[in-house]
């Protein structure tokens, strides 16, 4: 008895299909509709690992664009101290400049990892995402750099020169102006930094709108309150008390909201 029970659930078993050949339920066929699945589905902990892997690479590429950056350190401190003019520098203490020096050294490092790390980021993020959602990736990862460096050029030749030949010229005749290093390397990084940020507003403003969050009739609706948010960031992130600096931001921010609107129009959006 024992021995026929047993091949009846042999012969049971060769009768059940093979789980590769079981119909797909309808959440998997809407996943692969929507091109979410390219592979195998991965696990936790393969994700885990994947992860790790990205930001072992990452932290590696960080590590030889700061070796990079220790190279040419002196060099792009004497370009952020070219907007000062006749401003003369000083340090207050014996490793001031050891520390503003890696300090820069770091900075530069990161700004040339950061496309290799956006573009790791995306190809961790890219099987998860629907067909729609990944065509917002590319320009991302190659418009963000070139808008950074776009608002950081924007920054470097129309709003520091400006603002710090004001702070220059409004102490001549009362004292001698010697600028302490470090405070002018955070000041101008801060002023590149946001501008360069500002000017991720297309990218920010593209991606929504593959989303379906907003178009361009929204964008068009609703430009006086975009204008006077520009407005408001430009006071808040340019430190110069006239208005000619916060009008200049003013003014790109303003552009760059338009030129969001006309990019969303020619892609039918």
């Amino acid at each position: 008895m024992q021995a026929a029970e047993t091949v009846k659930e042999s012969l049971e078993e060769l009768e059940k299909p093979h789980p590769e050949a079981l119909p797909a339920s309808n959440e998997d066929e809407a996943r692969r509709q929507d091109g979410v699945e390219d592979g195998p589905v991965m696990t936790i902990v393969e994700h885990l690992d994947e992860l790790r892997t990205r930001l072992i690479r990452c932290l590696a590429a960080v590590a030889v664009c700061f070796a990079f950056g220790l190279v040419v350190a002196k060099d792009v401190v004497h370009w952020l101290e070219a907007p000062a003019g006749n401003i003369t520098f000083q340090a207050l203490s014996l490793e001031e400049p050891l520390l503003v020096y890696f300090k820069v050294a770091f900075y530069t490092g990161l700004i040339v990892a950061c496309p290799y790390i956006l573009f790791e980021a995306s190809r961790f993020v890219a099987p998860g995402l629907r067909r729609q959602e990944r065509r917002v990736l590319a320009p991302v990862v190659i418009g963000g750099p070139v808008l950074f460096a776009a608002g950081a050029a924007f920054a470097y030749y129309l709003v520091l020169p400006p603002m710090l030949h004001f702070f220059g010229s409004f102490g001549q005749g009362m004292t001698a102006l010697n600028q302490r290093l470090d405070f002018y390397i955070s000041l101008v990084s801060t002023v590149l930094l946001y501008m360069g940020l500002c000017f991720q507003l297309p990218i920010i403003i593209f991606a929504l709108s593959f989303t379906g969050l907003v178009n361009s009739r929204q964008l068009v609706s609703i430009w006086r309150y975009a204008v006077l948010g520009a407005t408001v960031v430009a006071a808040i992130i340019t430190p110069d008390p006239t208005a000619f600096s916060m009008l200049i931001v003013m003014a790109a921010l303003t552009g760059l909201y338009f030129l969001s609107i006309l990019l969303l129009k020619l892609f039918g959006r």
